[in-house]
């Protein structure tokens, strides 16, 4: 095989222009390690080689086909099959189905390190929860929910996300089965799949901290004071309404909704709650001053990364119940 075509392949293949300046420098490495044996003769062709020349002699050999891994053999790829393509009906009545997502605090920018705000939501009560964390690595994302999931009221059995890495890997299929847990997944593409928790996404995250950037350790602590504080606000004090029928009428659905409540009394009133807890968590909301916690958020949000350190701690978190603290234990937010 000549010199130049073994120079060409240890260094996978390159065009001319990438090749020719480091031609004579690789085939002495080689030389080197005995891979090729350079003569007089051979080493006066390669520093006399046009550009050109050596152009029209990788254009006759043989180049390999494209690298890439097959789809089947890509690490996510059994686990894309063993999660099921599915999402919950629009009328589902059993709470616990929960729908995940991420969102952004990029500022515009995908570019660095920035945070993200781990958005989980229930779709037949409403009630939803929110974590900040800094990027989306697996463990940290999994970390977050399962802090969410051990404060959750009520019990949980499902969960769905989109097909992004941070939620379709290992971390979290453990959990799940760990749980008892059903675990899907949308399809690609379809945000409609997730609509309940996309809705919250505009309401309770864009809507209060924006879309500037966050990108650092007390912003990510200033978002989870913030969410300490509207999480409570939310699920206890803002009344929601609820589509309990459709009816389609050409490309035109009508819907009709039911009287507004808060996502705890929708909890209560689908008998979520369990009884031996129901008396502390009616006592709990009763107990919240809405006009505080408006204030509150009010003061958070204006004061930006000063109020992380001047706002006082939040309201006591209820007992938790989503999934078995005996089994799990609920991780403190950064």
């Amino acid at each position: 095989m000549p010199i130049v075509q073994i120079v060409w392949e240890a260094l996978d293949y390159p065009c001319a222009e990438r090749l020719h300046p480091v031609l004579m420098c690789t085939a002495a490495q080689l030389a080197n390690h005995g891979e090729v044996k350079l003569t007089q003769e051979a080493i006066r062709d390669l520093q006399q080689m046009s550009r050109a020349t050596l152009a029209r002699r990788i254009a006759k050999w043989k180049r390999p086909g494209t690298k890439h891994i097959p789809a089947d053999r890509r690490p996510s790829a059994h686990l894309r099959s063993e999660i099921p393509v599915e999402r919950y009906d629009w009328d589902e009545d059993r709470p616990g189905a929960l729908e995940i997502d991420l969102v952004e605090h990029n500022g515009g920018s995908s570019l660095g390190h920035f945070a993200y705000t781990l958005s989980v939501v229930d779709v037949v009560t409403g009630y939803s929860r929110r974590v900040a964390v800094l990027g989306r690595g697996q463990l940290g994302v999994m970390a977050a929910l399962e802090r969410i999931l051990t404060e959750w009221p009520y019990p949980v059995w499902g969960i769905h996300s989109d097909n992004g890495s941070e939620f379709i890997n290992a971390h979290l299929v453990r959990f799940t089965k760990a749980n008892g847990l059903s675990l899907t997944r949308s399809r690609p593409y379809k945000k409609n799949d997730n609509a309940h928790v996309e809705q919250k996404n505009r309401f309770l995250v864009r809507e209060i901290v924006g879309y500037e950037r966050f990108d650092t350790p007390e912003h990510v602590q200033w978002l989870n004071t913030v969410y300490a504080w509207l999480d409570v606000y939310a699920n206890a004090c803002l009344p929601m309404r609820k589509v309990i029928e459709k009816k389609r009428n050409g490309s035109h659905v009508q819907k009709k909704y039911d009287s507004a409540k808060t996502p705890l009394q929708r909890a209560f009133d689908a008998s979520a709650i369990p009884t031996n807890s129901q008396k502390y968590w009616s006592e709990w909301a009763q107990s919240l001053n809405p006009l505080q916690l408006h204030r509150q958020l009010v003061t958070l949000l204006a004061q930006g990364l000063g109020g992380a350190n001047l706002a006082p701690a939040p309201l006591p978190a209820p007992v938790s119940r989503g999934i078995d603290n005996d089994k799990r234990n609920a991780r403190s937010l950064s």
